[in-house]
């Protein structure tokens, strides 16, 4: 499958261009850490992850730090099913590095034009994510889009880690809670476990990459049969979408 490129150099890829699938959504289900901003851009995952084997041996658990040592994703030392038991407080940890990460993540550029421009559309917009909700709320307060989101943030669990992606609870949660359709959602991700997860749940997936070599790593390994690189063709299909009726969403919604 190639990818058809615009002038701008961003591209779409798939069978229905984005202005389609957003115009069947009612609802939009963004990934955090891809699409809205890079959450590790200045306080780097890897840092995280030797944070995290730090714990682990004052937690009495050294050869658990030594087998998780080379890793640079935190988010698999909080997977692992040998670690369940001192998964609420490695949890807490690594929510507290989301926060401190949300402090200097660099947005995705052009992201929170699309937000604005599909909130005027009266489209709701949710944040289903693997990161903590809390490091997610701080995020969105300090670019100005809280408003545009507003409470509807449903990130990780903090009471067992096997519920989070490519498990579907994220998004099963956001669809009872908003009481929304499955087939009128669409889920914008940017991970193979993003894709996994919306199919899982049976919920239409748009993914996002920021550049060729992870598009074709999420074409390659996930359920993405449509797709973009860049913000460019989501605002280009924004501006044409036909709005719903009634006023956009309030931040109660």
């Amino acid at each position: 499958m190639t990818s058809q490129y615009n002038q701008s150099g961003d591209a779409t890829w798939g069978d229905h261009l984005p202005e389609v699938l957003l115009n069947r959504a009612t609802c939009l289900l963004w990934d955090f850490d891809g699409p809205l901003c890079r959450l590790f851009a200045r306080h780097p995952a890897r840092d995280i992850a030797v944070t995290l084997c730090d714990l682990l041996v004052d937690l009495g658990l050294p050869a658990q730090a030594v087998r998780w040592s080379e890793t640079r994703d935190p988010h698999r030392i909080l997977r692992s099913a040998d670690l369940l038991g001192v998964f609420p407080l490695l949890e807490r940890r690594m929510a507290e590095e989301e926060i401190e990460a949300a402090s200097k993540a660099e947005p995705t550029f052009g992201a929170a034009k699309f937000a604005e421009l599909m909130h005027r559309s009266g489209r709701l917009l949710a944040i289903t994510t693997n990161n903590a909700p809390e490091a997610v709320d701080s995020y969105l307060k300090a670019h100005g889009l809280k408003d545009l989101f507003g409470p509807r943030i449903f990130g990780r669990r903090t009471d067992d880690p096997r519920w989070m992606k490519p498990h579907p609870d994220c998004l099963d949660r956001a669809v009872k809670e908003l009481g929304v359709t499955r087939d009128r959602c669409l889920m914008i991700g940017d991970s193979v476990m993003d894709a996994q997860a919306a199919d899982e749940a049976g919920i239409p997936f748009l993914g996002y990459a920021r550049n060729e070599e992870r598009s074709r790593r999420l074409r390659d390994g996930a359920p993405a049969p449509h797709g973009v690189i860049g913000m460019g063709p989501l605002i280009q299909a924004a501006r044409n979408v036909t709005a719903l009726p009634g006023p956009p969403p309030g931040p109660g919604s």
